[in-house]
């Protein structure tokens, strides 16, 4: 779908048991806001049942969907927060520019990915009860980019399916060639705004997914929690049933 970037069916990967994830039942995009008028149709034709945003409120604001939902279509705010404030992306910009020459965005990323998986804990339940429910498919889960905190979830969703972890970085890490061309949009405006005094390789880290990201959360935990059951179960609070009737679902 040529105006999101970013969209793709998270299914058709092959799962530990010889089977495959089934396609057409959760997808995963940028913000819809960016639909084009050429491509609502195909949209539209998917009949989605819900649509998962994992937004902030302020970035919500006047960024919504071009397109009118209809009856059948659902849409839960599920927010993800990168800073204990929601900030607007003009006070994210100037926070940059306030700390331009000690800013480490590869830092800053990597301690988004912990806070998502280990301090957001209750969201993540959300999104999966909600995905669990019968009339809930097919689902469309977005953030601003589809990248980082629509990559953590959906990385969730497949490993409870049971696709190896290889094929689920790999499939993570599509977001950077779907993404390239507003990745260097973001690099030239933030060059801008900082005056040309940031390189394109420091800010790459922010606008990038990068295998280690994701491998490193959940490296930590496996070691803290034994399997993506365990985590789901110890630290989000999603009971079993839950688990297994997503695993069929999505099997």
């Amino acid at each position: 779908m040529g105006s999101l970037i970013n969209f793709r069916d998270i299914g058709g990967l092959p799962v530990t048991d010889g089977r495959v994830m089934k396609t057409g039942i959760v997808y995963r995009s940028n913000e819809p806001h960016k639909l084009s008028l050429k491509d609502l149709d195909k949209f539209n034709g998917l009949n989605l049942k819900l649509i998962c945003d994992l937004r902030t409120p302020n970035e919500r604001k006047s960024r919504l969907p071009r397109f009118v939902e209809s009856g059948k279509t659902m849409t839960v705010n599920v927010p993800f927060y990168q800073n204990d404030e929601d900030f607007t992306r003009f006070q994210i910009y100037r926070q940059i520019m306030s700390n331009i020459r000690t800013v480490d965005f590869y830092q800053i990323m990597k301690d988004f990915y912990r806070k998502v998986l280990f301090e957001s804990t209750d969201q993540i339940r959300n999104v999966l009860t909600l995905l669990a429910e019968q009339e809930a498919a097919p689902t469309l889960i977005h953030c601003a980019s589809g990248k980082d905190r629509t990559g953590m979830i959906v990385a969730i969703v497949q490993l409870i399916a049971g696709v190896p972890r290889k094929e689920v970085v790999s499939d993570y890490l599509l977001s950077n060639p779907l993404n390239k061309s507003e990745t260097e949009r973001a690099i030239r405006l933030l060059r801008l705004l900082s005056g040309f005094r940031i390189s394109r390789e420091r800010l790459l880290p922010l606008l990038e997914v990068r295998s280690e990201y994701l491998e490193e959360v959940l490296d930590e935990l496996l070691a803290q929690y034994g399997s993506i059951e365990g985590y789901l179960i110890q630290a989000c609070g999603v009971d079993e049933q839950t688990i297994l009737v997503l695993r069929e679902k999505f099997i």
